[in-house]
């Protein structure tokens, strides 16, 4: 991958001709260069006066004085040609092919150890061009860059390798690699060197002492003939152009993006059409993996890409661009060969005495782990290189060193590594250096971290999942419950929304249902929308779930009221107001229970009058919409004349009604203190008032209808011939039937009478109260 550094401003080159498709002049040559080589009227004038002043020194007297050196033109300067200089001991002056060109730009910026696309023209009819990279002196410090490299030109672009540039492994047409017409000069005129491997260590066209580092180099388009002076800065005797390469420190982005996707397979997709963007498509943001699913994890950096692109020209995988996939064994060299650059993926949980599983891209298949360069549209700066894609699959392989299993847990680690105090260098035992061989002690570190830098780190984390469907609603037997109003089956699940599945309902009852729908997956959560408006709670479908063609679950369906009281009972029918006789049982009554859910119920529905003086219960089991009518027969309200708030309770559900309880007219009480009768309803018999509150001294049935109130409740329930009803009256625990007036004893105490459950004894009550 490069950076390209062009845009719509660039539809000229400051001092191009037209060219042809390989970048050399086209046969009209442009008027802006002049009726002459493509020179202006002016540089004519110039070239004429050099040449009057030069003939008129060979004639007149000693050869001139060597060391003219000309003066670096500005970028956009017109070519200059210095007069002609003679050399010492040369036979007559040298002549200087005359070349033409220019850049698309005057400054091209970069980030180091990336490549950096140049875009040109050039013209030179007498020889070749040549691309002077470097030599320069910087303002700031007033020293030589410390480096220098002439690059023989082909074609319109030329891309420079800055991580390894200058060193053994340069993908330029470097002069120290190929064979060049250079000449140097010294400030005197003398030849000095006729390729870069003879310049002095003072250029740095030799001893490069690491890749090249962030700073300004100069780019001159020559031909190949120059002047170095003592301080080591390298001048070119005829330039066609010149612009500026910059070059950034790197960057290192501190986050790892994380998300899942599934495997263009399980798609039944061609796994050559994977992209970044299918991958998007057919993906979610999170970092839950499904087990058999692909997480993807992006890297940002800078700084990489000129290592990483030499290994891809080792592997015969081509240059690096946008949206390519790349063969992982790209970055196993990177990690392997490149200081500094570290990518780990470490299991965090493993079992006691089990081995730690962990990512190794040197076992990996391609179908297993693949390398993804960054789409254009992915780039914040989309002609810069920068992020990377590692989609590593799942399923059971080699590229793990320990299988994975559902709940094993991943820590990522992205760095680029530092040690204070130290600085990368290459090993000094070859000229031009190994760009990917270091000194020793300082391996471990980035190439273009300085001495006060430390490491950097992206990090993220992501867990394996088992592949699951959880329903919401299930009875202990695995029965999925839906809801009759809402007609959906809904839970959650690992698995992503692009998978394609469907469900079948079939009912075989008397009026027969099938649908069929396909589950909906978002956000975790995935619903099926039954189609089951109107179906009875109770009703049961066979639920059978599809992916494409292959079942994946096989269960019954329930229709039930609500799901989460699916078994509910309610009180369908009972009495507001219920009046009867003082002493009289509960027979009055009758409540109609009713099964609202889906499914068997058991509860058990309750009485209670008052403050709990008088209560029955029921033990109820119902089907699925059964509906029984209980009564309370065998409850006797033991209670004054009056009205009394009663409440029955089934499950969830309760009913309120007033219990008005009426004296009776052939009863009669007798008053405790002064032996005054009188009759149950208040009238006074004896002149005296009644006292309603010493129960202790009343005479009356007192039961407090609490027997047996439950002893046959279910067994009634199960002979009722209609199902529907209980027959109050038979209840156990109720009255015998009306026991009439009280017979006197002739101290006034009947003789079925009863104190608190106390019996008389002979004529004395044993209590205290009658001695």
């Amino acid at each position: 991958m490069t950076m390209e550094h062009d845009d719509a401003t660039d539809t000229h080159f400051g001092h191009s001709t037209p060219t042809a498709g390989d970048g050399t002049a086209a046969p009209d040559e442009s008027p802006r260069f002049g009726p002459t080589f493509g020179l202006s009227a002016f540089q004519v004038a110039v070239i004429g006066l050099s040449l009057i002043i030069a003939l008129a020194g060979v004639t007149a007297t000693a050869p001139a004085a060597a060391g003219l050196s000309t003066p670096s033109p500005s970028p956009t300067s017109a070519s200059t040609v210095p007069a002609a200089v003679e050399a010492a001991g040369s036979a007559g002056p040298t002549e200087y092919p005359e070349i033409s060109g220019g850049f698309s730009r005057e400054t091209y910026t970069g980030v180091a150890g990336d490549p950096v696309e140049i875009r040109h023209a050039f013209d030179n009819p007498d020889g070749p061009a040549y691309l002077l990279i470097g030599g320069n002196r910087l303002t700031d410090a007033g020293r030589s860059v410390g480096f220098v490299d002439v690059v023989k030109l082909n074609g319109g672009t030329t891309t420079i390798n800055t991580r390894t540039i200058g060193t053994g492994a340069t993908n330029v047409d470097s002069c120290a690699n190929t064979t060049c017409n250079l000449e140097f000069r010294d400030e005197n005129g003398n030849v000095v060197a006729e390729n870069l491997s003879a310049l002095s260590s003072a250029t740095g066209a030799g001893g490069l002492a690491r890749p090249l580092v962030p700073q300004r180099y100069r780019l001159a388009i020559t031909n190949g003939t120059f002047v170095v002076d003592d301080s080591g800065v390298v001048t070119p005797t005829e330039v066609a152009d010149q612009a500026d390469l910059v070059l950034e420190k790197p960057t290192h982005h501190d986050e790892v993006e994380v998300f899942t996707s599934i495997d263009p397979s399980a798609l039944d997709e061609e796994s050559e059409t994977e992209s970044l963007a299918a991958l998007r498509e057919n993906g979610v943001e999170r970092t839950a993996v499904t087990k058999g699913n692909r997480i993807v994890l992006g890297f940002e950096s800078t700084g990489i890409w000129g290592a990483l692109s030499h290994f891809a020209a080792e592997n015969a995988a081509g240059p690096l661009e946008a949206g390519q996939t790349v063969d992982t064994e790209v970055l196993t060299d990177l990690l392997n060969k490149e200081g500094g650059v570290s990518l780990r993926v470490r299991q965090t949980n493993p079992g006691r005495n089990e081995p730690r599983s962990a990512l190794d891209l040197s076992r990996a298949d391609p179908e297993d782990v693949t390398l993804l360069v960054a789409d254009a549209t992915e780039l914040e700066t989309p002609d810069a290189p920068g992020r990377f894609y590692l989609v590593i699959d799942t399923s059971d392989g080699d590229h793990f060193t320990e299988p994975l299993e559902a709940g094993d847990e991943f820590a990522v680690e992205f760095a680029l590594e530092g040690t204070t105090g130290q600085r990368y260098a290459f090993a000094d035992d070859t000229e031009p250096p190994k760009a990917f061989e270091a000194a020793d002690g300082v391996s471990g570190q980035f190439p273009y971290w300085e001495a006060g830098d430390e490491t950097v780190r992206a990090e993220a984390s992501f867990t394996v999942a088992e592949r699951y469907l959880r329903y919401d609603a299930v009875t202990d037997d695995g029965e999925i419950m839906v809801e009759a109003e809402d007609g959906r089956v809904t839970g959650t699940t690992s698995l992503l929304p692009v998978r394609e599945l469907s469900a079948t309902l079939v009912s075989d009852e008397s009026d027969p249902l099938r649908t069929e729908s396909p589950l909906e997956i978002s956000d975790g959560n995935f619903t099926i929308g039954a189609g089951l408006d109107g179906v009875s709670p109770g009703t049961r479908l066979n639920y059978e779930l599809y992916e494409g063609s292959t079942l994946r679950d096989s269960r019954t369906v329930v229709v039930v009221g609500d799901t989460d009281n699916p078994n509910r009972l309610v009180i369908d029918d009972a009495p507001e107001n219920v009046t009867v006789m003082e002493d009289q049982n509960l027979s009055s009554i009758q409540v109609t229970a009713r099964n609202a859910g889906g499914l068997d119920g058991d509860g058990e529905l309750t009485l209670g009058v008052d403050n709990g003086s008088a209560t029955g219960s029921w033990g109820v089991r119902l089907a699925p919409n059964e509906s029984r009518t209980y009564g309370f027969g065998s409850v006797t309200a033991d209670l004054d004349p009056g009205s009394y708030p009663f409440t029955l309770s089934l499950d969830e559900d309760t009913h309120s009604g007033t219990l008005v309880v009426e004296g009776d007219p052939a009863k009669t009480t007798l008053d405790d203190d002064e032996g005054e009768a009188g009759t149950d309803d208040g009238t006074d018999t004896g002149g005296n008032d009644t006292d309603d509150g010493d129960s202790t001294g009343s005479f009356g049935t007192g039961d407090d209808g609490s027997a047996d109130d439950n002893s046959s409740a279910e067994d009634e329930n199960a002979s009722e011939s209609d199902g529907n009803s209980s027959d109050p009256d038979g209840e156990s625990g109720g009255e015998d039937g009306d026991d009439g007036p009280a017979t006197f004893l002739p101290f006034g105490i009947g003789t079925r009478e009863t104190f608190g459950g106390t019996v008389l004894v002979g004529a004395t009550y044993l209590l205290g109260h009658w001695v």
